[in-house]
């Protein structure tokens, strides 16, 4: 007899939230110790499973590893997506897309972390399709600087490398907002790293 799909369903929702329950955990074990030390013993250590339980849900380090990138991915993604369909004022939506970022390290930093800093060590597809969902951001983002500049709100500019610089300034902050997060919220912090940018990119009347 076939497993009815209700409970089909109710597995596989148990399933995904028992593998995000163990991406935090790990992401919190290699911002402590680093990747390359952390040991699939000592990460299923630190979720409490037994490692053939942690095998049953990641073959291997690495495939942890691009779970942290997929959702790093897929939360930034969510955010452009929805700013592409919004009416606000160009810079407003670029001032958006850094509060995500920011956003993000304040609330999952080991993956942010990890994202950031080991991106290198993804292998073969796993790599691939991350390079792939990066190029899609930055094309996102390249996009709203067009858009600015054909609204006349921008000046004309190389606009890839205006993304890369913007993009640069709020990821770098995985370095040090951390310790700033618990007094400054990330909407406040973004409001501050973006103006300066901001009026260098704007229209002058």
């Amino acid at each position: 007899m076939k497993t009815p799909v209700r409970k089909q369903r109710g597995q596989s929702e148990a399933h995904d939230e028992k593998r995000m329950e163990i991406v935090e955990s790990c992401a919190h074990l290699f911002d402590k110790v680093g990747y390359h030390k952390a040991s699939m013993q000592m990460l299923a250590d630190e979720v409490g499973l037994g490692k053939p339980t942690l095998y049953h849900y990641f073959r291997s380090k690495a495939e942890i590893l691009y779970a942290i990138h997929e959702l790093h991915m897929d939360a930034l993604m969510r955010g452009l997506e929805d700013l592409t369909r919004s009416d606000l004022h160009p810079s407003e939506r670029l001032r958006n897309v850094c509060t995500d970022i920011l956003r993000q390290i304040a609330e999952h930093p080991g993956y942010v972390r990890a994202f950031m800093d080991h991106y290198p060590d993804l292998e073969g597809d796993m790599r691939k399709k991350i390079r792939l969902r990066r190029a899609d951001y930055l094309k996102a983002v390249c996009d709203l600087i067009e858009e600015g500049i054909k609204s006349g709100y921008f000046a004309p500019c190389n606009i890839e490398v205006i993304a890369y610089g913007f993009l640069g300034m709020c990821n770098w902050a995985y370095k040090w907002y951390p310790r700033l997060q618990p007094l400054r919220p990330p909407e406040e912090v973004s409001q501050e790293l973006c103006s300066t940018f901001l009026r260098g990119l704007e229209v002058r009347a």
